[in-house]
């Protein structure tokens, strides 16, 4: 291979890197198309497809690409590239054919990378990615407090209902112990009375004066009439037997 002049090199990397430009700047459109299911590799070769229906020519330097594509350097000439923009409503300019293997470069050729579109779209989806997320994680801890409160309650009811029960059952034991005293106590004092009644039936009238007579008489009618009346009753008659 023949020695090349500095001026030789300098003209030939214009050529390589001017086309290799244009070729970034389909491979960006490519992207910003989004093609679904679209490998990296279907990916370039149609961006050489738009490179040859537009610069009718055949981008045959796919390897100056690969090895200019990930160096710092040339990221930062892609990025100051980008920061240029068409005028809105005009196709910028193309630059003619240019036969790689010559030397010259046309001066006239204007290039234009622009930044890939769709990184604002991508960056709106992720924010909304973010935004739904968040509203789950707040739906479920909402969801999650409300089950709290809900078993807090459910806690509080069961509690409450046990007291009621349990206070209910002591109204009423307490209702069951007074009304067996009642009961105890009415016994009690039927069986006072009813001694006192055979007592009255049991005195001898005949030694008290006239006055005397009539009253403990009149109580002896008395004590006659309530033991006729309990006998009528079978239950108070059976009672009476008993004591």
């Amino acid at each position: 291979m023949a020695n090349r002049s500095g001026g030789s090199l300098t003209n030939r990397w214009s050529v390589i890197q001017k086309c290799t430009n244009k070729f970034c700047a389909a491979v960006a459109q490519i992207e910003s198309l989004h093609p679904s299911g679209a490998t990296e590799q279907d990916k370039i070769e149609r961006a050489k497809i738009m490179y040859r229906e537009t610069e009718k020519a055949t981008y045959n330097m796919e390897h100056c690409w690969c090895l200019l594509r990930h160096q710092p350097k040339w990221q930062q000439h892609v990025s100051i590239l980008s920061t240029r923009r068409k005028p809105h409503g005009k196709r910028p300019a193309m630059a003619e054919s240019t036969p790689l293997g010559d030397d010259t470069i046309n001066d006239n050729v204007e290039v234009i990378f622009e930044r890939p579109p769709g990184k604002k779209a991508e960056k709106e989806r992720e924010r909304k990615r973010k935004m739904a997320e968040s509203y789950d994680a707040e739906f479920v801890e909402a969801l999650t407090c409300m089950k709290n409160d809900r078993a807090a309650f459910m806690s509080e009811r069961r509690q409450a209902t046990s007291k009621l029960s349990e206070r209910r059952q002591a109204t009423s034991k307490l209702s069951a112990d007074r009304a067996q005293l009642l009961v105890e106590k009415k016994m009690r004092n039927d069986t006072e009375n009813r001694k006192i009644d055979i007592e009255i039936m049991k005195m001898d009238l005949a030694g008290m004066n006239g006055m005397q007579r009539e009253y403990f008489l009149n109580l002896q009618k008395e004590v006659f009439e309530k033991s006729r009346k309990r006998f009528s009753s079978p239950s108070q008659s059976s009672s009476f037997e008993d004591v």
